[in-house]
């Protein structure tokens, strides 16, 4: 397959080793090229076969926590590389005002990572700025008890807190607490977009900013659409969608969030703007919410 060199004419007695560019590929776990979570992906896919063919006869959904610890896995991996390389590198410099503000150490801010899933994110911003806090909130049971030992294995559990929380959950503590709101590719996975993207315009502060990256859809619908489109379509259909459609009065939006849609729902949350960052990436597209 081209994955490995061999030196030696005898597969006995034959060196073999890594092909040029395999190894930040399928091996260095924060390599901006890795892909070894897409493995996972196929695993967690394959165990819920059975039900994402019930769900597509009845409309029923598919609980993320169904896709088990692979599907944890595969989350996990595939975004970590960003966080590591470029959430505070690159992105936050787009946002200077943002970037002041956690620089402070007079008056440490506060963050929030939701739908935070082990936490890569938050850990990454409680490693950059050591005088702030970090929340992350998640309905994953699994992803928050991974991320939790993530937190203390990397020494930012005393400022990194992550709990179990359903984000369209009306009762939970909504009240203006943050100074950074964080949605990391998960908007468009949620079966109540609204409820969520409203909850985090009520726990921002006066002067917060919320900063939702998601996928980097085409504006438009086009067909046959590139590469990065019809990955999107293949993986929503598998894992984005089916996870949208669980719980009361689903609204599920699924991997093709295109810009109109992205500002519908910021405009139905009570924003009043939702524009686009100047950041390049090839998957995502980043959005900052005026509340």
């Amino acid at each position: 397959a081209g994955l490995l060199t061999v030196t030696g004419p005898d597969p006995a007695s034959a060196e073999f080793a890594l092909a040029e560019g395999t190894y930040e590929v399928l091996v260095d776990e924060t390599s901006p090229a890795y892909l070894g979570g897409l493995a996972a992906v196929a695993a967690a896919a394959g165990r819920v076969l059975p039900q994402l063919a019930d769900a597509y006869r009845t409309g029923a959904g598919v609980p993320y926590a169904a896709y088990g610890p692979d599907g944890v896995s595969a989350q996990s991996a595939l975004n970590r590389p960003a966080f590591v390389n470029s959430l505070v590198a690159e992105w936050l410099p787009q946002l200077p005002d943002v970037l002041a503000r956690l620089r402070e150490e007079a008056d440490p801010a506060r963050v929030a990572d939701l739908a935070c899933g082990t936490g890569w994110a938050a850990i990454e911003l409680a490693k950059a700025f050591p005088h702030i806090r970090v929340d992350g909130l998640d309905n994953d049971e699994a992803s928050v008890a991974i991320g939790r030992r993530h937190a203390s294995d990397h020494g930012v559990a005393d400022r990194v807190d992550l709990e179990v929380v359903d984000l369209a959950d009306e009762s939970a503590d909504w009240s203006p607490r943050y100074d950074l709101v964080l949605f990391i590719e998960c908007v468009h996975d949620f079966p109540r977009p609204v409820e969520a993207l409203r909850h985090a315009r009520a726990a921002v502060r006066p002067g917060g900013t919320v900063l939702v990256v998601d996928e980097r859809a085409a504006e438009s619908f086009t067909a046959p659409g590139d590469e990065v489109e019809r990955f999107f379509a293949a993986a929503s259909a598998i894992w984005c969608l089916p996870q949208g459609r669980v719980g009361p009065d689903p609204e599920p939006v699924g991997t093709l969030i295109r810009p109109a849609i992205m500002r519908d729902l910021a405009r139905r949350a009570g924003y009043t703007d939702a524009g686009i960052l100047p950041i390049e990436h090839p998957v995502w597209r980043f959005y900052r919410l005026t509340p």
